[in-house]
């Protein structure tokens, strides 16, 4: 790790960074949005604690290191990528120790280093783009797949410019590296990092495929099983009782189905829930139903238990899942 070396090269070689083994200590929440790692520094133990997605605020921030500090019962450190004035003010303010990857650090427990580094001009990315979910996704499911602009382009049907802006939000987020190659060495072949990180890190950006919802009494051809009853399928709770599928915006249009829009209708009747994604969800299934991590990006903001337990249910045995 960087870090390391710039801890090391300000501190001394007294130190020590490890990933955390023992993440099971703290609760489900917690351990959704953060990654930890065991920290030695000049004798002192102490936990690294960075983002898995976007750093939370101040606020939430000092709730989350006191419920942390209680189960680990040692020093919290944050780990940034990189840091704003702001945030950097704050942190002070608030007496919270981090570090920078970039060469800064506020370490009050052992002393003050703080370096102008370079400074973030804040550009807060919420959610992945329908290509970069995409580009995501793909690397999720291919783990030692290394590609280029180009051979991301055609793979998916897209332009090099909007395959070039995919693999960069992924490698901006911290999700991607690549090498430079080819004859001029000019052109960069991208591979993802490695599991649990990959899947942590990512999974605070994804977001909902399904562009819309409609009902209709002829279940479509060639969709996939989604949503409620996808979940079914891959875990331990009861179906819906009504059909639920996915398919793409432009192969719904395509096989000029009825939409049903009367309310009654849909409530009586016996109808089938079709969801129009962003994306083709056959990119990444090979069987009846949606592939897993895009069923989590439907349901995953569906505020009931059961459902939760069921997604986690549904994604634990995967190999990139942690929980």
């Amino acid at each position: 790790m960087s870090i390391e070396q710039y801890l090391a090269e300000n501190i001394g070689d007294e130190i020590t960074i490890n990933p955390l083994e023992n993440r099971k200590m703290f609760p489900v929440m917690i351990r959704n949005q953060y990654i930890f790692y065991e920290m030695t520094i000049l004798g002192n133990s102490c936990l690294l604690m960075e983002a898995a997605g976007e750093m939370p605020s101040i606020e939430k921030l000092q709730k989350h290191i006191r419920q942390i500090e209680k189960q680990a019962n040692r020093q919290i450190v944050l780990l940034y990528k990189e840091i704003t004035r702001y945030r950097r003010k704050s942190l002070i303010e608030k007496r919270i120790p981090f570090v920078v990857e970039g060469g800064q650090m506020y370490l009050p427990f052992l002393g003050l280093d703080l370096k102008k580094g370079q400074e973030h001009l804040e550009t807060e990315v919420k959610y992945f783009t329908a290509s970069a979910q995409i580009a995501y996704l793909y690397f999720l499911y291919h783990k030692e797949e290394v590609v280029n602009v180009t051979g991301f382009a055609d793979k998916f049907g897209i332009t090099k410019m909007t395959a070039s802006r995919a693999l960069n939000d992924l490698y901006h987020a911290n999700l991607i590296t690549y090498r430079v190659s080819g004859k001029t060495a000019r052109s960069k072949e991208y591979k993802r990092i490695s599991d649990p990180e990959y899947f942590l890190k990512g999974r605070m950006y994804i977001k909902s495929p399904v562009k819309k919802v409609v009902f209709t009494k002829a279940e479509p051809l060639n969709a996939l099983i989604a949503g409620l009853d996808a979940l079914a399928e891959v875990s331990m709770m009861n179906p819906p009782g009504y059909r639920v599928v996915a398919m793409s915006k432009e192969q719904f249009n395509s096989q000029g189905i009825e939409i049903i829009k009367n309310k009654d209708r849909i409530k009586d009747e016996k109808v089938a829930e079709v969801q129009l994604w962003d994306y083709d969800p056959k990119l990444f299934s090979d069987k009846q139903h949606v592939d897993k991590l895009s069923l989590y990006a439907s349901l995953k903001e569906e505020n009931d238990e059961r459902i939760e337990q069921a997604l986690e249910e549904a994604l634990r045995g995967e190999p990139w899942y942690t929980d």
